[in-house]
């Protein structure tokens, strides 16, 4: 692909993006809040954002490795991100945390299915990242992955500021090769909160056995929305990568013609 090729591959994934934030910036999150107020357990809150802590914290300190053995990194690698690899995927994936979701639901199962259904998503997104030729397992790259999914959860105007973070990270890592080496509590407690923000109301549900499903179904509807957020962002930020690289070697063959 050459430099005018990835300039307009570059600007059909930025008008995507514009459409995803467009949606949620403006969109309007299932409003059950009024309806379930009053039967909501006060320490349901606090007890959903730790379990997407712990869920988080279990999979980046011992699961990662047992997650990868799950797909085939090698071929990841090697399929460049095509979109009908990245749709097969997807459906796998999601068929799979529907079935997990909606089968918790109707036991009346809620907070149970936290670490399975964060696995999930962050199996989604190694695939997506291995499918962009990024490496997960970096502690770099990890906090780009909560960052990430903490952005794509992000409602109204929030939700640009993150996404322009994001793109900033982005830029730090892959154009100046910046290396993050801290702790990444603080982005797990910050993307652990997102998530329990946005599907409380939707994992209360789940615990009760009559309405369990509606709770259930919720699962695949936010795997959805994350794994089209990566997408679009690991796409841009391969694009960046080989457009940079394109003119550098357009550069460097000006300067040998001006030498020759």
């Amino acid at each position: 692909m050459n430099e005018k090729e990835i300039r307009k591959e570059l600007r059909r994934v930025r008008n995507r993006e514009i459409e995803l934030l467009l949606k949620y910036k403006y969109g309007k999150r299932i409003n059950l809040e009024g309806l379930l107020n009053k039967y909501l357990p006060e320490s349901l809150e606090e007890t959903l954002d730790g379990a997407f802590r712990e869920a988080f914290k279990m999979v980046f300190d011992k699961g990662t490795a047992i997650i990868g053995k799950t797909f085939n990194e090698k071929k990841l690698r090697e399929s460049k991100g095509t979109e009908a690899e990245a749709r097969l995927l997807w459906a796998k994936d999601m068929l799979i945390t529907g079935v997990e979701g909606t089968g918790l639901g109707l036991a009346g199962v809620g907070l149970p299915d936290i670490p399975m259904f964060t696995a999930m998503i962050l199996r989604t997104i190694y695939q997506t990242a291995l499918s962009y030729q990024f490496d997960y397992n970096t502690k770099t790259e990890q906090v780009f992955i909560l960052r990430l999914i903490e952005a794509s959860l992000a409602r109204g105007t929030k939700a640009e500021d993150l996404s322009n973070g994001l793109d900033e990270y982005m830029r730090r890592v892959d154009k100046e090769g910046y290396e993050y080496y801290g702790s990444i509590n603080d982005y797990v407690y910050k993307t652990s909160k997102a998530m329990s923000d946005e599907m409380l109301y939707l994992k209360f549900l789940q615990t009760i056995p009559v309405v369990g499903v509606a709770g259930g179904l919720s699962n695949p509807i936010y795997l959805n929305r994350i794994k089209s957020y990566a997408d679009v962002k690991y796409k841009k930020r391969r694009l960046m990568i080989r457009l940079r690289e394109a003119k550098k070697e357009r550069e460097e063959r000006t300067q040998i013609s001006v030498y020759e």
